[in-house]
């Protein structure tokens, strides 16, 4: 089987969502990962540096124009920004599907699979075409999408956004998120701790913001230094991704305070490392971080001022008890406080994502492509 994989660049969850299915994929199956904008750099990143500037400068303005944009007439739904995203993608989708010739394209951003939906419209494209939902409540211009042949979503509680956007309920296939495969299988925790160097009575705290470093990972830190452990010793892991500016301030911080128990990294490849040994992980509210996390068995809490679908996602899953949230930084200290000084805690909030958490994302997916295989159709 054949499988095309179209992402677009928004932040690293969409491609690393790419990845964990090109590598789910059994050894007989032929996959390909394509960018919606193939070769062109600026076009490929200009989604991204746009996110990341209005987050970070006129979040009001992001938060307004996201909020509008879910309320906005599912009737127009090629209309548009949307209209404008499947014109810069268009050409270059319909030639990667002409050349690879797939038995089924399987899209991990909304804005590849409503230009796949489009092709079909016009009669550019007769084959099957699946998408991702990236997030637990529905991002603007889903409604593109309703001509997919399925939808996987990562539980029924992400189902009444859709229903209302124009989806029918048997397109909607809660396959749960699909973590790649090294987020499984791993070694015990005590020997991955061995491995990184971190003491084994120690409660471990993952700061992590994304690939960007998003946030103040300084003032972060600062406040989980606060906390009072009753003796217990504290392991900070502090990921600053790209973010080049904050590690620099905090290893001029860790330095000048003689702080040894903050570890300091920039962009890493071992993320399922680092969340499996740790205890708690300080993260934005997107998908993947709660995605990744409840694979992991790491307790999440999302961190201030979570942006639009960051802070949907986090009131639909602490209103079920499946994560925390901070109002404001100072709040980290007590928070960690209440989970480090009580194992009873974390244990029944452990207790509610397994129960709500759907494993094995890639694997469902994989098995729904090929129950419903059919012959190409281009």
């Amino acid at each position: 089987m054949k499988i095309l994989i179209l992402t677009m660049t928004c932040g690293e969850c969409h491609n690393a969502m790419a990845r964990a299915i090109l590598a789910g994929l059994p050894a007989d199956d032929e996959g390909k990962i394509v960018d919606i904008y193939g070769t062109d750099e600026r076009a490929r990143h200009k989604d991204e540096r746009n996110y990341f500037f209005f987050t970070r400068y006129l979040p009001w303005l992001y938060e307004f124009v996201w909020d509008n944009s879910r309320r906005a007439d599912p009737a127009k739904r090629y209309r548009g920004a949307a209209m404008s995203g499947i014109k810069k993608g268009a050409e270059h989708v319909e030639a990667a599907i002409s050349e690879f010739q797939p038995d089924a394209v399987v899209c991990t951003h909304s804005e590849a699979s409503n230009i796949v939906c489009w092709l079909k419209i016009h009669n550019r494209f007769h084959g099957k075409v699946y998408t991702v939902m990236h997030d637990y409540v529905n991002c603007p211009w889903w409604e593109g999408s309703v001509l997919c042949d399925a939808v996987f979503t990562p539980h029924t509680i992400s189902h009444r956004f859709l229903l209302d956007r124009g989806f029918r309920e048997e397109q909607l296939v809660p396959t749960g998120f699909p973590a790649h495969r090294k987020f499984y299988g791993l070694p015990p925790k005590e020997e991955l701790r061995a491995r990184l160097g971190i003491p084994q009575d120690a409660f471990a705290v993952l700061a992590l913001s994304g690939g960007a470093g998003i946030g103040n990972l300084t003032g972060l830190v600062k406040a989980l230094m606060k906390a009072d452990l009753h003796g217990r010793e504290l392991a900070i892991l502090a990921v600053c991704g790209r973010n080049e500016r904050a590690k620099r301030k905090l290893e001029q911080l860790c330095e000048k305070r003689g702080w040894k128990n903050v570890r300091i990294f920039g962009f890493v490849d071992n993320v399922p490392e680092l969340m499996r040994v740790s205890d708690l992980y300080f993260c934005r509210g997107g998908m993947g971080a709660f995605g990744e996390a409840m694979t992991s068995g790491v307790n999440i809490v999302v961190r201030e001022h979570p942006m639009a679908q960051e802070h949907y996602n986090r009131d639909l899953l602490r209103e079920r008890g499946l994560c925390e949230a901070l109002g404001k930084l100072s709040e980290a200290t007590a928070l960690l406080e209440a989970y480090a000084n009580d194992a009873r805690k974390g244990a029944a909030m452990q207790a509610r994502v397994e129960e709500f958490f759907i494993r094995d994302g890639v694997k469902n997916i994989v098995e729904y492509l090929h129950s419903h295989a059919s012959p190409r159709g281009m």
